[in-house]
């Protein structure tokens, strides 16, 4: 599973912090989760949408879902 030591930012689910959460967030979340890319550049502290201590596929579902209008908040 991804770290979250990097600097916390204000929009729960923006990983790249461009100021938007949308399906870019969650793909590097998956990537991040499958070890497929390095955590540099990344705010993991804001990618555990569902509050549950760990940075995976589930945050990028959620993200996914809150991109597309189908949950209006993360859990």
């Amino acid at each position: 599973r991804c770290g979250a030591e990097e600097e916390i930012a204000a929009l729960l689910g923006d990983v790249n912090g461009d100021g938007q959460i949308d399906t870019t967030d969650a793909k590097l979340i998956m990537q991040c989760d499958l070890g497929m890319i390095s955590t540099d550049g990344l705010n993991l502290s804001v990618a555990d949408v569902n509050g549950d201590g760990a940075v995976d596929t589930t945050d990028a579902k959620l993200i996914m879902q809150y991109d597309l209008g189908l949950i209006t908040e993360f859990p």
